[in-house]
């Protein structure tokens, strides 16, 4: 433990307060748990008979007043408040990005649904369940100051955050192309205008799929809800079903649609018909987003095993597209057919 916590000096100081909260008289033991994507560092923190985790999130250089440590308090807060299966936070430090959280386990659905493909559509029917709770529960008394980087899913949001990311990161910066901003403007503000909200009242967690959902004790337990903002929640469903760590067959994401319909529609506001519209527009804005944060986490951040993932999602964009109106995005699929020429070789010579 002495070589983990000195490579982590603000370990100490989590072990402390971890054996003051739990009245742990004996030895101490810690062991670093292994994120995804994140820079942030999680540990297990085992005090005698019972653990919790400690998370280090050093403060982000920013001009706002609001960051991503005070997100991450005030909305794990919130949605606790509100009987939402979030790990309760025991102790926080969000000016030095210090945590200490509820233990949930080490068992995330992607990996749960592998040891159970037989009851794949039982299981995401109980994921729908929760999903609706956290869009029913979660706006009542959600204020825009809990949000870091925008309170709202709006179009410019949409453009920058995630249509220009997948330029950047993922086409010019993944497979070396040199597309100028302008070759899919107007594409992109028409996705922009259909994704984006000018304002709501809903709001929605943003990256809603199985990696940042745990099982444990015959629990779902949700992660990773710092982003979440208000906005369409057909977006969280979307993220959900397109998820690449677990393929959902097409014909049970559209039965689990049906669903959620069922247990969230009388709540939305809008007609079927209209939630359907929405649902496809955020879908492709998140496809596109999820091939922008690959690239971004594969050949920038050389998180390589992340690059496994982009043909299948290069494949679920080709189906988003082709559900679509023709040629409603003729520059995007212009675009789609110039990749699979070109091929998906990452720039595997760069380190």
């Amino acid at each position: 433990m002495k070589s983990i916590i000195s490579n982590f000096p603000d370990l100490d100081h989590l072990v402390e307060k971890a054996a003051a909260i739990s009245g742990a008289s004996g030895k101490v033991r810690v062991a670093p748990l292994f994120g995804g994507g994140s820079d942030r560092k999680f540990f297990r923190i085992f005090c005698g008979s019972s653990s919790l985790v400690g998370l280090i999130s050093p403060r982000r250089a920013t001009e706002e007043s609001t960051d991503e440590n005070d997100s991450y308090f005030r909305i794990g807060n919130h949605l606790y408040s509100k009987g939402l299966p979030v790990p309760r936070i025991l102790y926080a430090d969000t000016g030095e990005g210090r945590f200490l959280l509820e233990d949930a386990g080490d068992l995330h659905l992607q990996d749960f649904v592998r040891y159970r493909p037989t009851n794949l559509e039982s299981i995401y029917r109980h994921v729908i369940t929760v999903l609706a709770a956290l869009h029913r529960k979660a706006p009542d008394g959600f204020d825009p100051g809990f949000c870091f980087d925008s309170a709202l899913y709006d179009p410019s949001f949409v453009y920058e955050r995630e249509l220009e990311y997948f330029r950047n990161s993922f086409v010019n910066g993944c497979l070396g192309f040199e597309i100028a901003p302008d070759e899919l403007r107007p594409d992109f503000e028409a996705l922009a205008e259909a994704a984006g909200m000018r304002k709501s009242s809903f709001v929605f967690h943003r990256d809603f799929q199985s990696s940042n959902i745990m099982v444990r004790s015959a629990k779902l337990w949700l992660l990773d809800f710092q982003g979440m903002r208000f906005g369409p929640p057909a977006y969280d469903l979307a993220s959900l079903l397109i998820d690449p760590y677990v393929r959902v067959p097409e014909g049970l994401q559209d039965k689990l649609v049906s669903i959620y319909w069922s247990c969230a529609g009388k709540h939305q506001g809008i007609s079927k018909g209209d939630f359907i519209r929405q649902f496809e527009a955020v879908r492709l804005a998140r496809n596109l987003q999820i091939l922008g944060a690959f690239g971004f986490l594969g050949i920038i951040k050389g998180k390589r095993q992340f690059l496994d993932y982009i043909p299948f999602a290069l494949e679920k964009l080709a189906r988003h597209l082709s559900k679509m109106s023709r040629m409603k995005y003729p520059r995007l699929e212009k675009l789609l057919l110039a990749i699979r020429r070109h091929g998906l070789d990452f720039r595997r010579s760069n380190p």
